[in-house]
Parts: structure tokens; C-alpha cells; sequence
């Protein structure tokens, strides 16, 4: 049995820094200072140096986000915002996860729910102004220092808010890049990005790094050691110093010397690590992300000096070409993949995940492993994407047939076992679904807010074994799944 999957290919465009957007024609330029003020009773202020999990917005109460705000906040002083957009509308998630950095950095952040993967750039955009606008009620914004971040589709979401609406004064993307069919600048802002080593998107968002080269935007790529996931802390980091180092370039903030010290001292050392374990790629991209971050505010003309020297080394140069090859094979095997969805069987898949598999027993961090383990990561998006298409389309021996590669890609992810439970509450097995609930509990499934929402389990609600199953949800230590 063969089955296929729809797909679009992601176009990377380059914009101009003029012209009127396509998607805005109100010229609804997002600006902090514009915000309405609040009319009605005072607002109750907001606690600060705790995450608070749900904020309502004032004027549309169906939107709704988590916040932090430092324990120094006060109104005195106009301070940063980072506005997040998690894929799958989590949007508590990076505030929790990144809390301490905005703390150390003197950081507003704030995430929303109401933006995630699947919905229309109507309906992300709307949650973005919502909640955007309130906390330019509720609170003393730089507007000057606007930021937005997101991870996989809400990077897109990130990016299109500061290609669409403007505003915004830099960008962080994490696992994913521009989304397709953008319109021009509105302005232009600072773009940084990361994307890991074993993330199947690591090809394309470099490929847009390389393609924003040629453009003025101020832009930095970083990749590090992970799959496709919010960056960990110390990734993330990064990016809160990137945004201060260019607010310094644009003169928003004063030169902070000790800073520029610092970031200088811990990139060279970086680059001596890499350059002690004859690594040239990581000792030459290090170099230049030194030289990204201090340009304009530091004397960087030995840092040029060696970065001009690794790229005429022959390693290097033969290290690029590799790399060059890879890539290309790498686009080519998606291309394959593709068509073999539609064209190759269930052993057949069977073989090659297997075959995959193997390949990266013994070894995980070569090229060849790195590229294999990029490869079982998309293929673990394919098929997730194929069941879940598949589910809503009521069409379940296809479902069934998706689901059951995605768990043989994808073993210890609990989302199988999910929608496999869908799939039986469609055939009224009841019995199956629990069992399948119960699996994918163990395999580390939390989400008790999204069960108890799934329209599929509402015959499950008065049984004695889901009250059981939620029990053991609610016992479980929630932990922060970067990955969803």
C-alpha cells in the first residue's frame, strides 16, 4: 500500500528594503508608542521575577500569553521586549525555558497562544498585535527595542511579523527561516539564527544565510550541537548579546565596554578550542561570528586578518567544497524521499529506516551520521505530517499506515502512540485507544490540557481508566519539551 503526502517547496526570497507590503495595506507599522492607552479601570499590575502563565489581553479576550518581567522592573526606565511564538502555541514555553536570561540581560519576554503551526498568517498576526499591544499597555517598552523569536513555524511567524508589519528591531530564528511568499521590508532589522547539527532544516536555513550575504540585513548564524529544537540556555544565550551589541551599534544603548570584553574573550577562546582540536570549519566560523558581533564597536583588523587567512587555507577550502557536496546530496535524497512516499511500499520504508538506523549505531557525529540522523528527522516530520493530514481527512488506513512509520522512524516519541489512540476512538475502540493513551504516557507524553480538549477522547471522560490516566499525567514532573 502506497500513500503520498502533499508538499511545498520553501522558496528563500530576498526583499528589498522598500516598498508596501502585499499583506498590510493599512500601513499598520507596529509601534509601541502609538499603543492605546487603557481607558477602563486600572489595570492590576503585573508581579514581576515569576513567569505568569496566562495574561488576558484588555481588548480581546480570546487572546492570551505567558510573561516575565525582570524583578528590577520598574516604570522609570524604558526596557526591551522579546515577543515569542512557539509552533505549537505553547506559549509559556521559551518564557520558562529562557526566564533567567531575561533576567540577567534586563528583558521583558512574552509568549503567545494563539499563533501556531497550521494557522493562517490572518490569524498569527492577529495574535500578534493582540498581544503585542497589550503589554504596550500594560507596561514601559522600549519601542525602539522590539524583538521577535520563534522556533520552527513560528520562526516564519517572527520573521513575517518584521517583514510585514515592521517595527521590530531584530529577529531571533530558531529551527526554521523566512516564511514563503513574503513581502518586501517594511524596514530593514538584525537577524540572528540558529539551527542545529542534526535538525532537518540545518541545509535550508543555511542556504538563507549564505543568500543574506548579498542583502544589507545584519545577520549571524549559528549551529550547534542538536536536533530540531528551542536552542538550550547557553545557545540562547547569544542572541540576548547580539541584540544588546547591535542596539550599541545603533546607539538605541550605550557602549557597554565590559561587554564588548567580554563577548571578544569568549569567542577567541572558542576559536582556540577549535583551533587546538584541528577543527578550521568551527575555528574560521567562530572568527567570523567574532566579527559579526563587534563590528563597529571594536578594532577588529587582526580578527579580518585571520579570517581572510583560514579562508585561503587549503583545508578550509576543501572543508567548504565537502560541505557544498553534502548539501547538495542531502537535497537531492529529500527530492527522493518525496516521491518514494507515493512510489515504494511499507517494507520498503521498513528496510531503509532500518538501514538508516544502522548507520548511526557506532557513529554520530561524522558528516555521513550527522547527514542520517538530519535525514530520520524529517522523515519523523513526513510522517507525522502524512497521519495527521490523514486524520483530519477521516481517511484512517492511511493514517494507520503513517503512523506506523513514524513510530519505526521515531520510536521514543509519545505522539504515535497519540494519534495511533485516534485512530481507535475512529474504529469505537475504546479499549485500543486506552492502551495506546497509556503507551503514550509512558513514552513521556504531559500535554493533559490538549487530552482533555481532543474532541476524539470525550466518550473516554466518564471511564474510570482515563480519570486514572489523567492522574498519572497530572503525577508526572512537567519538563520542558524543546522539541514538540
Amino acid at each position: 500500500m502506497r500513500y503520498s503526502v502533499c508538499f511545498l517547496l520553501v522558496p528563500f526570497i530576498l526583499f528589498g528594503c522598500h516598498g508596501k507590503s502585499s499583506s498590510n495595506e493599512n500601513n499598520n507599522t507596529i509601534d509601541a508608542a502609538q499603543a492605546p492607552k487603557h481607558s477602563g479601570p486600572p489595570l492590576k499590575p503585573l508581579k514581576k521575577g515569576v513567569v505568569i502563565d496566562s495574561v488576558i489581553c484588555v481588548e480581546d479576550s480570546s487572546q492570551i500569553y505567558s510573561i516575565y518581567l525582570p524583578s528590577n522592573y520598574d516604570t522609570n526606565k524604558k526596557w526591551p521586549i522579546i515577543y515569542f511564538f512557539d509552533p505549537h502555541g505553547c506559549g509559556n514555553l521559551p518564557v520558562k525555558l529562557y526566564k533567567d536570561l531575561a533576567e540577567k540581560y534586563g528583558f521583558v519576554i512574552a509568549g503567545t497562544y494563539n499563533s501556531k503551526n497550521g494557522t493562517s498568517w490572518e490569524i498569527s498576526e492577529k495574535a500578534a498585535q493582540a498581544f503585542m499591544k497589550d503589554t504596550w499597555t500594560r507596561l514601559s517598552e522600549d519601542n525602539g527595542r522590539l524583538y521577535t523569536s520563534g522556533f520552527s513555524g513560528g520562526a516564519k511567524v517572527a520573521s513575517m511579523v518584521a517583514i510585514s508589519d515592521g517595527g521590530i528591531a531584530g529577529v531571533v530564528a530558531c529551527g526554521g527561516g523566512f516564511p514563503e511568499n513574503a513581502p518586501q521590508l517594511k524596514q530593514p532589522f538584525s537577524f540572528i539564527s540558529f539551527v542545529g547539527d542534526k535538525d532537518f532544516n540545518n541545509i535550508s536555513i543555511k542556504q538563507l544565510d549564505k543568500l543574506l550575504d548579498s542583502t544589507s540585513l545584519s545577520h549571524q548564524l549559528i549551529v550547534y550541537n542538536g536536533k530540531h529544537q528551542w536552542p538550550p540556555i547557553s545557545v540562547y544565550e547569544q542572541a540576548f548579546l547580539w541584540m544588546d551589541m547591535d542596539a550599541m551599534r545603533m546607539k538605541t544603548i550605550p557602549v557597554n565596554a565590559a561587554m564588548i570584553k567580554s563577548v571578544r574573550e569568549n569567542f577567541l577562546k572558542e576559536a582556540e578550542s577549535s583551533h587546538a582540536k584541528k577543527n578550521i570549519s568551527g575555528e574560521y566560523f567562530t572568527y567570523k561570528k567574532l566579527l559579526n558581533f563587534l563590528r563597529d564597536l571594536d578594532e577588529n583588523g587582526k580578527i579580518a586578518a585571520k579570517v581572510q587567512e583560514l579562508e585561503n587555507s587549503e583545508s578550509l577550502q576543501k572543508y567548504l567544497k565537502d560541505e557544498a557536496t553534502f548539501e547538495a546530496e542531502e537535497a537531492q535524497e529529500i527530492l527522493e524521499f518525496r516521491a518514494h512516499l507515493s512510489q515504494k511500499d511499507e517494507n520498503w520504508w521498513n528496510t531503509k529506516i532500518t538501514t538508516m538506523k544502522k548507520m548511526i549505531t557506532k557513529d554520530t557525529t561524522s558528516p555521513v551520521a550527522l547527514q542520517t540522523q538530519r535525514m530520520l528527522g524529517y522523515l519523523s516530520l513526513v510522517m507525522y505530517m502524512g497521519a495527521s493530514n490523514e486524520l483530519n481527512q477521516k481517511n484512517y488506513p492511511a493514517a494507520s499506515y503513517f503512523i506506523g512509520l513514524y513510530a519505526k522512524v521515531d520510536p521514543g516519541n509519545p505522539e504515535h502512540s497519540y494519534l495511533s489512540a485516534n485512530v481507535a476512538m475512529a474504529a469505537n475502540s475504546q479499549a485500543q485507544a486506552l492502551v495506546n493513551l497509556r503507551e503514550a504516557v509512558k513514552l513521556g507524553f504531559i500535554d493533559i490540557t490538549r487530552l482533555q480538549n481532543d474532541a476524539s477522547f470525550v466518550p473516554l471522560h466518564n471511564s474510570s481508566d482515563y480519570k486514572a490516566l489523567l492522574k498519572d499525567i497530572a503525577a508526572k514532573p512537567q519538563k520542558l519539551d524543546l522539541t514538540q
